[in-house]
């Protein structure tokens, strides 16, 4: 699992592909990024910045993978946007976990007092928001939820097991869970007929589960059940069939965080990867992604996000590793956008809005870590924030 993420990000940094042939002089780009550029600081946010996210009941953020700046970034927004009414920030993070992470952030009683989230998986983001928390009200805290299914990159099978049993020893009387536990679960069709039977009995003995575990318990439970369930044949199609396996996934993503948006009163961040908060594709499968959905069919977030991508625009590593550094002034074209801006801010974080009728044209140069894109900026996010030297996390 963490061999197959290393490797993807291996042929990210490497890779240089071009889309057509671009059209956008670079004199007519760097005006629209001197004018329209705001450059900030994380201690600082620029309220410009702040209020055009803040505008919207949804601020998607697509993130560069492993970046220790972009988490910091986000922990920034979140608690900038927090006094605009913002109370929630959605994750791309295994759902199996979602109950001790969200328990983490808000100092709850639920968890494990002792439990601290891997770096690697948003452990330095989720202790900032956790931080940030001991600062307010109970009512005015920061709600984390995990949206993502349980893949095997983040354990699968034996995760998931591992993360109910933790739970499960937290119940007076752990009822159907203990069978469950002690079940075959290592093939697929064993994982799926233990959760369906785990599921009948959760619903046949619901009166009695409840009165045992309470609703709180009892929903957790019944929704991981659920998810896992759907991450089922997700983790199965995943090597022969990915394109269908991703579509399935960002299916389960999308319903995830349409109940979860509807049933919180505030505005939400959503922090996912690049891809997945596409508007319209530009990286990856064919498929519709998350951004584009919640841009323009979600029921509860239809023309009321916005979608902001955050790219280094230099890269190194402060650990041993087969990634190699990157440093978008060495690798792109007089005209290409984040080289543009990284010479204007050269030390800074900066935001720019797609708002220029230029960024809705073809032609338009971008390079993620080495892979060019010629396009319309547009279509596929509102806004940039190029980050300037940034450092990746280390994989377990």
């Amino acid at each position: 699992m963490v061999v197959r993420t290393a490797a993807f990000l291996m042929v990210l940094a490497l890779a240089v592909s071009g889309c057509g042939e671009s059209s956008i002089a670079k004199t007519e780009l760097a005006e629209v990024v001197v004018r329209d550029g705001v450059p900030f600081d994380l201690g600082n946010v620029s309220t410009t910045v702040i209020d055009w996210l803040a505008d919207h009941r949804v601020v998607v953020i697509g993130e560069t993978h492993l970046i220790r700046e972009q988490r910091q970034l986000t922990a920034a927004v979140v608690e900038a946007l927090h006094a605009r009414g913002y109370r929630q920030l959605l994750l791309e993070w295994p759902h199996f976990a979602d109950w001790v992470m969200s328990d983490f952030v808000i100092d709850g009683d639920r968890g494990d007092a002792a439990w601290r989230p891997p770096t690697w998986l948003y452990g330095d983001l989720l202790t900032a928001i956790r931080d940030f928390n001991r600062s307010l009200p109970t009512e005015e805290k920061v709600v984390v939820r995990g949206i993502d299914v349980n893949l095997d990159e983040y354990g699968g099978a034996t995760d998931f097991l591992a993360s109910l049993g933790g739970l499960s020893r937290r119940l007076a009387d752990p009822g159907p869970l203990d069978a469950f536990l002690q079940s075959d679960y290592e093939t697929a069709d064993e994982q799926t007929t233990a959760l369906a039977t785990l599921r009948d009995e959760l619903d046949a003995r619901r009166p009695e589960l409840l009165g045992m575990w309470g609703d709180d318990w009892y929903q957790t439970i019944s929704e991981m059940i659920d998810i896992e369930t759907e991450s089922v044949p997700i983790r199965t199609a995943r090597e022969d069939n990915y394109d269908a396996s991703a579509a399935d996934r960002e299916d389960v993503m999308k319903r995830i965080c349409d109940r979860l948006i509807g049933a919180t009163e505030g505005g939400t961040v959503i922090n996912v990867g690049g891809n997945h908060a596409q508007k319209e594709r530009l990286m990856g499968t064919e498929h519709e992604w998350l951004g584009d959905y919640l841009v323009n069919r979600s029921p509860v977030a239809a023309g009321d996000t916005i979608v902001v991508s955050v790219v280094p625009a230099k890269v190194t590593a402060d650990y041993p590793t087969d990634l190699p550094d990157f440093d978008v002034l060495d690798k792109s074209p007089d005209n290409e956008l984040f080289r543009l801006i990284a010479e204007t801010w050269p030390a800074q974080r900066v935001f720019l809005p797609f708002d220029d009728p230029l960024f809705a044209l073809d032609g338009v140069p971008m390079n993620y870590e080495g892979t060019i894109r010629i396009t319309a900026p547009k279509l596929h996010y509102d806004a940039i924030v190029v980050l300037p030297l940034t450092h990746r996390i280390p994989l377990p």
